[in-house]
Order: C-alpha cells, then sequence, then structure tokens
C-alpha cells in the first residue's frame, strides 16, 4: 500500500513520498506500466523464489527520486513523457535496447540517461535494486537554454557520461540526498538542491557547448570565437578577435551581425559569464569567491559583474557559488 503524504507546511515544498509493495505479479505489471509510460512491460518470475516488489519515490514535480526492486526479470518497452530519467544498478546489470545497432549495457553504479523522443526497451535480470533520478523535461531544457543559450527540446545525452561531471554529480547527489529524500525539508533549501543536481546531469551527459554555434557559421566567425573561449582569462580588444578572424574590426562587426551574434565584444561578455557559472557552480564552499572569479575573468568592477550575472541568468552569483 502506497505510504501516506505529511499534510502540506507553510514554506515546505509539495513533496510527496510512495512506498509501494506487493506479491501479485499482474498487480506489479500494470504498476510499472503507469509508472514508466509503458507500452508492455513482461515480467518474468523466478521459480526458485516468491514474487514480490517495491517501489520507493519521493519527489515533487520537478525532480523525484525512485528506487525499486523485485523478484523477477524485468523487461519493458517504454517512451517517457515530458521527463529525463537518469537511472543506475545498485548491483548487475541492465541492458537499454538490448540485441539492437543501440545497445546500451549499464554496469552497476554507472548512471546512463534514458534515450528521449523514442520508444526504446528496457531489460534487467531478477533481484536487482535499480535507482532513477526523474526530473522535469521542461526545466532541464530551461536550465540548459539558460546555460549554453543553445535552445534543445529534446536534449540528447550522451551514452557515455563525462569521467569529471559524473564523480561531481555523484558527489552532488551524496550531499543532496538526505534533504531530497525528506518531505518536511525546507522548499528554497530543496530548490537549490535541485537545482545543483540538474546542472550535475547536464555536466555529466549533456555539457554545454563552448559557444551556441548555429549551422552556418562561416569560417572567420567561428575562429573569432574560438580565440574568444582560448582566452577568456586574458585582456581581449575588438581588434584583437579582428585579427584572429582576419577580417577589419568593421567587418568582424558586420559579419557577427550576419549571423544573427551579438556584438563581438558582448559575446566575450556572454562567454566569461558563462565560464564564471560553470566555475561557480563547480566550486566547494570555502575554495573560492565570487570577486576571485570575476577578476580571474576580467571584470575589474564587481558590482557590474553581477548586475550582468543575474540578467543573464536569473540569480547572484553567490547563489550559485552556494549549490
Amino acid at each position: 500500500m502506497p505510504s501516506p503524504n505529511p499534510p502540506a507546511q507553510p514554506g515546505r515544498s509539495h513533496v510527496r513520498r510512495h512506498d509501494v509493495a506487493g506479491r501479485d505479479i499482474d498487480e506489479a505489471t500494470h504498476f510499472y506500466e503507469r509508472v514508466h509510460d509503458a507500452h508492455a512491460v513482461r515480467l518474468t518470475q523466478d521459480e526458485d523464489r516468491p514474487f514480490g516488489y517495491r517501489l520507493r519515490a519521493v519527489g515533487d514535480e520537478r525532480l523525484r527520486l525512485r528506487s525499486s526492486a523485485l523478484s523477477a526479470r524485468r523487461w519493458g518497452r517504454i517512451e517517457p513523457q515530458g521527463r529525463y530519467l537518469v537511472t543506475w544498478a545498485h548491483d548487475g546489470e541492465l541492458a537499454i535496447d538490448g540485441g539492437t545497432d543501440t545497445e546500451l549495457v549499464v554496469s552497476a553504479g554507472t548512471p546512463a540517461v534514458y534515450p528521449t523522443g523514442r520508444p526504446f526497451t528496457i531489460e534487467a535480470p531478477p533481484s536487482i535494486t535499480l535507482h532513477t533520478i526523474d526530473i522535469d523535461g521542461p526545466a532541464l531544457e530551461a536550465l540548459h537554454l539558460a546555460r549554453s543559450g543553445e535552445h534543445a527540446e529534446p536534449l540528447r545525452f550522451a551514452q557515455t557520461p563525462d569521467p569529471e561531471g559524473l564523480a561531481a554529480l555523484q558527489r552532488t547527489l551524496a550531499a543532496s540526498t538526505p534533504v531530497l529524500l525528506d518531505p518536511s525539508a525546507d522548499r528554497l533549501t530543496r530548490a537549490r538542491l535541485v537545482d545543483a543536481v540538474s546542472r550535475r546531469v547536464l555536466d555529466a551527459f549533456a555539457p554545454a557547448p563552448a559557444f551556441p554555434r548555429f549551422p552556418g557559421h562561416p569560417a572567420n566567425v567561428v575562429r573569432a570565437l574560438d580565440y574568444i573561449e582560448a582566452h577568456l582569462t586574458e585582456p581581449i580588444t575588438t581588434a584583437d578577435l579582428a585579427a584572429a578572424a582576419g577580417l577589419s574590426q568593421r567587418g568582424l562587426q558586420q559579419a557577427f551581425g550576419r549571423n544573427d551574434l551579438p556584438t563581438p565584444l558582448e559575446a566575450l561578455r556572454e562567454a566569461r559569464l558563462r565560464r564564471a557559472r560553470t566555475l561557480l557552480a563547480d566550486a566547494r564552499p570555502g575554495e573560492v569567491s565570487v570577486a576571485t572569479v570575476a577578476r580571474q575573468l576580467g571584470f575589474v568592477h564587481l558590482g557590474r559583474f553581477a548586475g550582468y550575472y543575474a540578467e543573464r541568468f536569473g540569480e547572484r552569483p553567490s547563489d550559485t557559488l552556494r549549490g
């Protein structure tokens, strides 16, 4: 039976906790079809042990943490709608799109993101526990847009996570889980941790590009953008960018305009703001200060930097640093 949820309290997040368990295999099949938006679920019972299943889920619409265990081989054809799901097995392996050209075998303890925008299959042996981070799709897409300037609906994730990004995700999740699993946690505290976990998911599986490059950028514009990324911590002038592009300063301005880009110096500021956000989000408490990051990236006036940052990302630099 589902566990009861505590009544909502002022200042608390609208978090629900579900704890479902049973021993009826047909009931479990229908339940997993509902939970996973599955077109089909097949559970094959292990004849050497009695059947049982259990699913625990805690969260709100933005992010839910789930763990699921059952004593049967599970197979399903699913297509989550409006959600991004990061999953991993506590022990053993699971297969996504098994037996096809896109097969992905996920080892114990290594997360993978379910494919998006198409149906896929998932298969796992009996008696392993699957853990899942279930994230609201539009919220994660909006965060990706704010970080990179790149529209992506749906997001396309790498099959193999970036090692450094994955390590950061695991650290953040370990630190955040006690609060995220507490339905009575403070709403604002939970929201900050949901943002932190979501950023780490993007870092691990869909790193933001250095600069949003639209199809058809000419080589001279790309050279200028590459120069920006390679020299973010150095003094850069429009003349430097024009020389890197092989254009006059006026020609550089016109080339950026023809490609729906901001002015070269605005593009430089935008790139520095994105790098600042990455440095602040990745820093551990006490490691760096907002002023240090701002100066490192050429922002002499701290108040002006904070204003640009808040306008671009909707929060203060100090909010990002606190995570």
